[in-house]
């Protein structure tokens, strides 16, 4: 694109709410929190419709530039290149790209309203744990999910169909010595509203350390090995590549 293309390309994508990227080699001055400064190099430069605005640089997901939603950006002319000014009032930000050519410009409209539905968390873990009780143990059957007591809310209770309660607290990650205390002081919270002495501990997660399952263990508590359900996976991790045959 030719240098003089630009500030036209950028106005109209600003005025329209239009989604811009453009390969240019620029040089950046930021000011703001901080001061920072980045030579001349060649970068992505993305601008948002919500006044978003990212510079990357060739490697790396994260911009090495970028400002908030709701900046003001403008463009004008200085000798032989282009000073793109970005600003942002609240957070009293501006950042300088000065653009000395472009290489490829594109902009247009995209519409795109959905939200992205995550998986893997622990409340996958409790929802799974319910439709799968066997996974507790034998006997074990749900009476509720994120059952609140003074102490936080237990992710799954239930009981063992021989009089005595269960809590199970999930966890999407290894378990430590903290995911272990907190069990314990949901367990001894349920003894003390139910008053019954037989309530057992489980910890469900994909991993624990030594010295986390040792205390468990210590305090009469069952771990369960339980992988966060993926649902959205559509391979296996751990599926051979073809250079590995």
């Amino acid at each position: 694109m030719d240098l003089r293309d630009f500030p036209g390309a950028v106005l109209r994508a600003r005025d329209k709410r239009h989604v811009l990227a453009a390969f240019v080699h620029c040089e950046i001055t930021y000011s703001g929190r901080a001061e920072a400064s980045l030579g001349r190099g060649d970068r992505l430069l993305v601008l948002k419709a919500d006044g978003t605005v990212l510079v990357h640089q060739p490697e790396s997901s994260v911009p090495i530039n970028y400002m908030k939603a709701g900046s003001a950006v403008s463009v004008e002319e200085v000798d032989d290149h282009l000073l793109v000014r970005v600003a942002h009032a609240t957070e009293k930000s501006t950042l300088e790209i000065e653009v000395f050519r472009v290489y490829e410009c594109v902009a247009r409209e995209l519409l795109d309203g959905q939200r992205q539905d995550l998986s893997g968390h622990e409340r996958d873990m409790s929802d799974w744990i319910r439709d799968n009780p066997v996974s507790v143990g034998d006997g074990f059957r749900p009476i509720a999910r994120e059952e609140h007591t003074d102490v936080g809310f237990i992710d799954v209770f239930g009981h063992d169909g021989n009089g005595g309660f269960v809590v199970v607290e999930c966890k999407r990650v290894t378990a430590s010595l903290t995911a272990v205390d907190q069990l314990r002081r949901y367990v001894e919270r349920v003894k003390a509203i139910r008053g019954m002495e037989r309530v057992r501990g489980v910890l469900a997660a994909p991993a624990i350390t030594p010295n986390a399952l040792e205390m468990l263990l210590s305090w009469g508590f069952e771990y369960r090995r339980v992988e966060p359900p993926q649902r959205h996976v559509r391979w296996q991790r751990d599926q051979k590549r073809l250079a590995e045959y």
